[in-house]
């Protein structure tokens, strides 16, 4: 199987968190329709328990592991090196490689609201690192933020002149127009989560035209309540509509999920035959990043 969406700080094993903590985490498990800032407020815990290169390594050892474990033999593995703070930026990123075996590879992450000189400086510490193969920008846009969408797109094109991949989390229980934006202006190949991509019939045909893929999260949408339901998900007529994507586990702690688990998910609830389940695995492949 293929992973290419999974946070590292989402997807650290219950017992780094246990022993660090002293008591199991389950106050910071996520739950239906918690809401994405409540979300991503929680991994303010997860994080707090690696903050140093070793840490890092080990906890990038371990996701590894765990993924072979659970029959994913090709991931993407992305994380935001610049909240690690035991450490420079790049020695943080080089313990994480270092942490890195079989099929799985790095993408860096840059935030929603942050200056995009940080996001300039994970695209040049990508460009020399064998195993980083691509940015993202994760978390999610503020009013109270200074900066917004289109002032990442230069480190976006600088990213693209490097041959790094690019993702962005985008339209996840926002507009469509963002999607828009992040395949415009940030180059983006991939889009993760993507749920509003059908409300504008623009966006679809640009989502098409430009072979890009959904990365499809079915449990995190459901928990932050993007959708009410898992029913409620749209990839049944995204297939319908000739919409690229394929399944996610995103945080496989904090949602306590795994990519099997997902495949089931969206078999149960969104009607995808597996045939249907394969078909996005065959899409995945395609769009790895190297």
């Amino acid at each position: 199987m293929i992973e290419l969406h999974c946070h590292l700080d989402g997807s650290l094993r219950e017992s780094t968190i246990t022993n660090f903590l002293g008591y199991k985490p389950e106050d910071i498990y996520f739950f239906k329709s918690m809401g994405l800032v409540q979300a991503l407020n929680s991994f303010s815990t997860t994080l707090g328990t690696i903050q140093t290169a070793d840490l890092v390594k080990k906890a990038t050892e371990e996701l590894c592991m765990d993924l072979t474990l659970n029959g994913v033999y090709d991931a993407e593995i992305r994380f935001a090196p610049q909240l690690h703070y035991g450490a420079p930026l790049e020695d943080i990123i080089d313990a994480a490689q270092d942490g890195l075996y079989g099929n799985k590879k790095l993408i860096l992450c840059g935030l929603y609201g942050e200056h995009p000189r940080t996001l300039d400086r994970l695209v040049e510490a990508a460009k020399t690192r064998e195993k980083v193969v691509g940015i993202d920008l994760a978390g999610a846009p503020n009013p109270n933020h200074r900066w917004a969408l289109m002032d990442y797109s230069d480190a976006f094109t600088k990213a693209r002149d490097y041959g790094l991949g690019r993702t962005v989390h985008a339209g996840e229980g926002r507009p469509a127009k963002e999607i828009e934006v992040a395949i415009n202006f940030l180059h983006a190949q991939r889009i993760g989560h993507g749920l509003s991509v059908l409300d504008d019939w623009k966006v679809v045909d640009l989502v098409r035209e430009k072979d890009v893929i959904i990365e499809a999260c079915l449990s995190s949408n459901y928990h932050t309540g993007c959708i009410k339901e898992y029913s409620d998900h749209p990839m049944k007529e995204w297939f319908k509509k000739g919409i690229k994507f394929t399944l996610c586990a995103d945080n496989t702690l904090l949602s306590q999920t795994c990519l099997e688990k997902e495949m089931y998910l969206a078999n149960k609830h969104c009607g995808l035959s597996r045939e249907q389940i394969w078909q996005t695995q065959f899409w995945a492949r395609n769009k790895v990043f190297y």
